[in-house]
């Protein structure tokens, strides 16, 4: 399990993330039990570090844009804010992560072309550099929220 409170706000030796993107390495620890008597993996983000002396991590880009604003302001408003791993599956007993996202409907279009996604709680650092993304890009307004808003206040005249 993720030790989220020991997540490296700056490395000394590292570069801090940028405005938009962050180098960062995950582990995945593997986990097989037994379940009624079949044998069952189950896969777990083991690390996600800006180093590390494990040596199965895959060093990823987290990788923030404009047009995802929405989904990470939902994402930050909910009560438990999550970072997504995209992983692959290259072999039944093997699993490596690919992508990291804070978007909730990046992963679940990864979820619904069948490849696997695990998640974590938000590390507290990383929430404070999306909130400074978010800030400084400014928020985005649900187009939706204006026709409700139409639709609702025509109703009431009728």
């Amino acid at each position: 399990m993720v030790d989220h409170k020991t997540f490296p706000e700056k490395m000394p030796d590292q570069p801090g993330p940028s405005l938009d993107s962050w180098s960062l390495w995950v582990s995945l620890d593997k986990q097989e039990t037994v379940s009624r008597g079949w044998p069952s993996i189950n896969w777990e983000v083991a690390e996600i570090a800006q180093q590390t002396d494990r040596e199965d991590a895959v060093a990823i880009w987290l990788m923030l844009h404009r047009d995802e604003r929405m989904a990470y302001r939902f994402n930050l408003s909910s009560e438990a804010p999550r970072l997504f791993v995209i992983c692959e599956d290259l072999t039944a007993e093997l699993r490596l992560p690919r992508k990291l996202t804070l978007a909730q409907d990046v992963a679940a279009d990864y979820m619904d072309a069948g490849q696997p996604v695990l998640s974590i709680p938000m590390p507290a650092p990383i929430k404070v550099w999306l909130e400074a993304f978010m800030a400084h890009h400014g928020e985005v307004e649900d187009p939706r929220a204006g026709k409700r808003r139409l639709r609702t206040q025509s109703a009431a005249k009728s």
